[in-house]
């Protein structure tokens, strides 16, 4: 009875911590969903449309093709009812080409081998045509790194950038003209020059005057370059295919 202080009884506990070795390295496994969709790919038992590019056939999934493919995805139609599988030919992209996109779609990697600059184009216009949006852009950096611009393709190149919509290929070819506009003026023919790309043309021209001018708030994308308008779309979750107008108005519709 003599332990007790007013009555209680008081215990004293004395704690440390228990050391963690901290040098041994933890296992966690990453997410499985890359990994599992990409095992779909050509998987016959649970495909529901069929496409036939020559003689080679390419099982897929609706679900898969409609955030990522948009065109094939609408080409597909309605699932059938009866559960059949649904067969939609393909005549205008090589096979190895058509197999390529199909395989980005299900989250495959293509190496630099597959996006050289012989092959960039046919899958820049396989996706420009099918919706595959990101393995365009893809195909359409690899096609500038690769090209080296010359007075006698210059303009083959910026009619083909404005075709296919291609926004890095034309910035690309805007440098080249104003950086060498006195042996352009001479020596290239612009009677073929579009019309509606000359803010394109004056973006090029400003973006080289522009050091230490102050920008109006409101015209601060007006000379950013494609791949920063590219990220920041990205990181606002907007589509990033289309003009540079286009781009810069949906990313003025998000200012936030």
């Amino acid at each position: 009875m003599e332990l007790l202080v007013q009555g209680s009884l008081i215990i004293e506990v004395r704690m440390k911590p228990t050391l963690i070795d901290k040098s041994i390295t933890q296992f966690i496994p990453t997410n499985p969903i890359n990994k599992n969709i990409l095992e779909l790919f050509m998987n016959e038992e649970t495909a529901d449309v069929v496409f036939e590019v020559g003689q080679t056939q390419f099982h897929a999934h609706r679900p898969i093709l409609q955030n990522s493919a948009s065109t094939l995805y609408e080409m597909c139609g309605k699932l059938d009812e009866g559960g059949g599988i649904t067969t939609v030919s393909i005549t205008d992209v090589k096979t190895k080409i058509f197999g390529d996109m199909l395989y980005y779609v299900y989250g495959g990697k293509l190496s630099e081998n597959e996006l050289n600059k012989n092959n960039a184009k046919e899958i820049i216009n396989a996706c420009d045509k099918y919706g595959v949006v990101n393995l365009k852009l893809e195909a359409e950096a690899c096609y500038v790194e690769s090209t080296e611009f010359t007075m006698d393709n210059i303009m083959d190149n910026l009619l083909y950038a404005d075709a296919k919509n291609l926004a890095l290929l034309k910035e690309a070819v805007m440098d080249y003209i104003v950086a060498n506009k006195h042996s352009i003026i001479s020596k290239v023919s612009l009677v073929n020059f579009p019309g509606h790309l000359a803010t394109d043309l004056l973006t090029a021209v400003a973006r080289g005057e522009e050091a230490g001018e102050e920008k109006d708030k409101s015209a601060k994308y007006n000379t950013m370059r494609i791949g920063t308008l590219r990220k920041m779309l990205d990181e606002k979750g907007l589509d990033l295919d289309g003009s540079r107008e286009a781009m810069i108005a949906r990313l003025k519709e998000h200012d936030w």
